[in-house]
């Protein structure tokens, strides 16, 4: 008896396919159901409960990734052809750090939503290298060379919400910063900035629909502390986001 038991339950183990290890896409195709989905080897599926890869957007089944990182390269300006990003439409985010490039790359994408060139050999910010990018948000350029940014540079980027250009060659706050209306953080420490004015920063007035500094650095400056009229930061947020001081 105890034998006939014995083969009845070994039975339907012998009828058994073989088996087969799955991986994640075929268990979560099978939860969603896969008659409605593209196959698993398309490079367009985003499957809802994976991780989304760093600075990628994910959306339903799809995936859209804008990382592009050139930085520590033996790249020169003459080396970035005008528009050679120009076809990317979807990128949002560069970085060339630490390169020999002596300029702003012309023709970039209008998509950029950040652009990082710090710890290059830029002497210059114009208008027309930044012409275009109505989405830039972030733009970071320390550790540079700049000494000069022409009139109308921040206005060609409308929506930039915060600038780095602390450790460069500046020898006055960047024009254009009082009527630019959403930029919250200014990185201008470590330059060679002697005088701030009461307009350098905020429009006149109080009232105003200018976005409230949220940072302010202009440490490490020749400027003194002492002489700067207290209402140059009236549009700041709070008094501790301005740092001042500490040049040697």
């Amino acid at each position: 008896m105890k034998v006939a038991v014995f083969f009845l339950l070994l039975l339907p183990v012998c009828w058994a396919k073989p088996f087969h290890q799955k991986g994640l896409f075929e268990f979560m195709l099978e939860d969603e159901g896969s008659a409605d989905l593209p196959p698993t080897d398309s490079p367009d599926i985003y499957l809802p409960g994976a991780v989304c890869p760093f600075r990628c957007q994910c959306h339903l089944r799809v995936v859209q990734c804008s990382d592009l990182e050139l930085g520590t390269n033996p790249l020169k300006s003459s080396g970035l052809e005008n528009g050679a990003f120009q076809g990317m439409k979807k990128l949002s985010y560069i970085r060339i750090s630490d390169t020999n490039i002596t300029s702003i790359p012309r023709g970039l994408p209008p998509s950029l939503t950040e652009l990082h060139l710090d710890g290059n050999k830029i002497t210059k910010i114009d208008s027309e290298s930044l012409a275009g990018l109505v989405n830039l948000a972030k733009l970071g350029l320390s550790f540079n060379s700049i000494s000069a940014v022409d009139n109308g540079s921040l206005a060609s980027i409308p929506h930039l919400k915060e600038l780095h250009l602390d450790n460069n060659e500046l020898v006055k706050v960047p024009g254009g910063l009082a009527e630019h209306k959403y930029i919250q953080v200014v990185y201008l420490h470590n330059n060679k900035i002697a005088s701030v004015g009461p307009s350098d920063f905020c429009p006149p007035g109080y009232n105003t629909k200018k976005a409230s500094y949220s940072g302010v650095s202009l440490f490490s400056n020749p400027v003194q502390y002492w002489e700067i009229q207290p209402s140059t930061f009236r549009c700041v947020y709070e008094r501790s986001a301005v740092q001042l001081g500490n040049y040697k």
